[in-house]
């Protein structure tokens, strides 16, 4: 089984398999969306309710017919917005979510409103797809329990204040040994940068990968018993 993995910018990325595909945290960012909304898509998860996450979800759901997971809070603003109720699900923490080819366990982390500074309520996710365990973390200051999961590709946001600092990323990484860790979200450069150098040299067989926007990464098992990925 294969499991693509695209990078829009900043914590959008699309997970597609044969059977399904999700869409993480379609975000607005300097009043533009990372995703259009003509992207078709069968679920859309938002970790939270902010801009940044949510964005343009609501419209990109209204063209695909796309359920949209997300906490309470998030799912109240995408009513506001018009979307269709029966097409919503409230995400509880630890209570998996689950359809053929995919399931989902959102984990309550915490991360800080932009504007205000005040710790709300983020959702980290395990998702289990195709053969695969990826955690994604969303917008986060804490670790939860991700640093006990195990995964094989954990996403993990980089930066300064609002969400973990480049050392905290890393020793994420080192403690919960995933074979691939992918940073999002970086401010400068050199953040994606310092994250590659320092998991390459503490991460104890993690693989930096950096991603740009429109890049897929598809992983899958070989042989039943032999990792793959490729980045393209």
């Amino acid at each position: 089984m294969l499991l693509k993995i695209t990078y829009f910018g900043q914590t959008s990325f699309r997970l597609e398999s044969k059977e399904t595909s999700v869409l993480l945290n379609p975000g607005t960012w300097d009043g533009k969306p990372v995703v259009p909304e003509s992207h078709d898509v069968r679920i859309i998860v938002a970790t939270n309710q902010m801009d940044d996450a949510l964005g343009n979800a609501t419209a990109i759901a209204a063209r695909s017919k796309a359920w949209i997971l997300g906490d309470e809070q998030t799912v109240d603003k995408v009513k506001a917005q018009g979307g269709k109720p029966w097409l919503l699900h409230v995400l509880k923490g630890e209570e998996p979510y689950q359809i053929p080819g995919l399931k989902i366990t959102p984990h309550s982390l915490q991360r800080r409103d932009t504007k205000t500074g005040d710790k709300i309520q983020n959702l980290g996710l395990y998702i289990e797809m195709a053969g695969m365990k990826v955690s994604y973390l969303g917008d986060t200051i804490v670790r939860g329990p991700f640093e006990h999961l195990q995964a094989d590709v954990l996403i993990v946001p980089v930066g300064d204040g609002e969400v973990f600092a480049v050392k905290d990323a890393v020793s994420l990484c080192v403690d919960s040994k995933p074979r691939i860790g992918v940073p999002m979200r970086w401010t400068t450069p050199d953040q994606k940068s310092k994250f590659a150098k320092y998991v390459d040299q503490f991460g104890g067989g993690t693989t930096p990968m950096l991603m740009e926007p429109k890049q897929v990464l598809e992983i899958q098992w070989a042989a039943g018993n032999e990792f793959r990925y490729k980045l393209s």
